[in-house]
Formats: C-alpha cells, structure tokens, sequence
C-alpha cells in the first residue's frame, strides 16, 4: 500500500531488545529490534529524511525488524538519538497545506503555479 499524504500514517514499531558488540578500538556495531518489520514504504521514508551532518539515515542498515549502525564508542549516543530522531519524523503525519498557510495568498498576492 502507498503511503499518500492525506492517509494516516502507521504507528511506529517499538523497540523490544538492543544488542550493543564491541569490535575493537573503541567501534561499537549496535543494533535495535523492533516488535515488527519494517515496510519497504517505512524504510524508504527513513532513508529519504534530510541531513546536514553524520550520521545521515543512510548510514543505518534497516533488515526485517532489525536498525544496525557502527560506530565509536564515544559516538554511541549520538547515534542512537539520530535514529530515534529520524525515526520519529519518518512516522510522523504530513501536514496538509491549506490557503491560510499560503504567505502569497495571506499577503494578497497571487499564487504561483506548481
């Protein structure tokens, strides 16, 4: 099913268990499991938020139920709270834009085409 923007999006996975191994000098390979599996929609939601600075969604490997990231150990928090983070946003409704939103429109301007 195609997520469109008027449609209620899904309620987000919960997390269930994390394993965290520690691979040597200082690397972390962390994983959450979650209590379902992802849709190929929620991953591509995922995938597609925007970044400006690592970690970037794209650096996460979403497989089944299962979010896995390396990195430093002293980076694990971080880490961790970008993939809530972009989680979060992922499952979150889009906003429908209506006429009182529209600047142009509020300050008596025409709208432009799309």
């Amino acid at each position: 099913m195609v997520a469109f923007p008027w449609m209620p999006l899904g309620s987000p996975p919960e997390v269930v268990r994390e394993r965290i191994d520690r691979f040597g000098e200082g690397r972390l390979s962390c994983a959450m499991i979650f209590d379902r599996e992802f849709s190929r929609e929620e991953v591509a939601r995922f995938n597609a938020q925007p970044s400006e600075e690592p970690p970037a969604p794209t650096d996460f490997e979403i497989i089944g139920r299962v979010l896995r990231y390396d990195c430093l150990e002293a980076d694990e928090a971080r880490w961790r709270l970008a993939a809530e983070i972009y989680l979060v946003k992922s499952f979150r409704a889009v906003r429908q834009r209506s006429s009182e939103d529209d600047l142009r429109r509020r300050l008596g301007m025409r709208s432009l085409q799309r």
